[in-house]
C-alpha cells in the first residue's frame, strides 16, 4: 500500500473514531487532521468536505452489511428479497441514524445519490427476477426508501417498526 493510500485510510480511521466518540457535528476537520497527524491541507487533498469523509466511512461499513445480507439471501420473490435486505439495512441505518441524517440531508436530492441507491437495490432485489413488472418494481423501491426516510426522522428509529411498515405497504401490491 502506498503512502497516499495509507494516509487516506488513516484519515478515515481517525475520523470514524472521532465521529463515534464526539458525534459528526461536534467533530471538526482540524481535529481529524490533528488526530491523524497530518496538516489540514493534506486532509482536504484527500477529501473535499467532512460530509465526504463521513460518506466514505459509512460506505465501508455498509459494504460489510451488504455482504452479510447477500450471504444469507435465499429468497426468490422480489417482495421477500426486499424484506430480507431491509432487515439488514434498516438495522444498520437505525444504529447510525445520527450519521445518516446529515448525510442524507446533503445528498438525498442529488441525482448521483439517487441513482446509486436505486441501482444497488435493483441489483440486489430485481436482478435475478426472470420477469418483473417495472411499475411494481418502482413501487417496491419507493416503499423501501420512503419507509427508510420516514423511520429515520424519529429521534429513536426503530428497525422493527420500520420493517412492519414496509411489510404492510408491500402487501398491498
Amino acid at each position: 500500500m502506498n503512502k497516499k493510500q495509507q494516509t487516506h485510510d488513516l484519515i478515515l480511521k481517525q475520523a470514524w473514531q472521532l465521529f463515534t466518540d464526539k458525534g459528526f457535528e461536534n467533530t471538526s476537520t482540524r481535529e481529524i487532521s490533528q488526530r491523524a497527524g497530518i496538516a489540514v491541507g493534506t486532509l482536504f487533498s484527500h477529501f473535499t468536505t467532512k460530509i465526504v469523509i463521513l460518506d466514505e466511512c459509512l460506505t465501508t461499513r455498509f459494504d460489510e452489511v451488504i455482504k452479510q445480507a447477500k450471504d444469507t439471501d435465499f429468497h426468490r420473490s422480489a417482495r421477500l428479497k426486499l424484506n430480507h435486505y431491509a432487515q439488514y439495512f434498516f438495522h444498520f441505518y437505525c444504529q447510525h441514524a445520527s450519521f445518516y441524517r446529515p448525510l442524507f440531508a446533503c445528498q438525498l436530492f442529488t441525482a448521483q445519490f439517487q441513482q446509486q441507491q436505486v441501482a444497488l437495490m435493483q441489483q440486489l432485489i430485481l436482478a435475478d427476477q426472470p420477469q418483473f413488472n417495472k411499475v411494481k418494481a418502482a413501487i417496491l423501491l419507493d416503499c423501501y426508501f420512503m419507509t427508510l426516510l420516514y423511520g429515520l426522522k424519529d429521534p429513536q428509529p426503530n428497525t422493527k417498526l420500520m420493517l412492519r411498515s414496509l411489510s404492510q405497504k408491500v402487501s398491498l401490491l
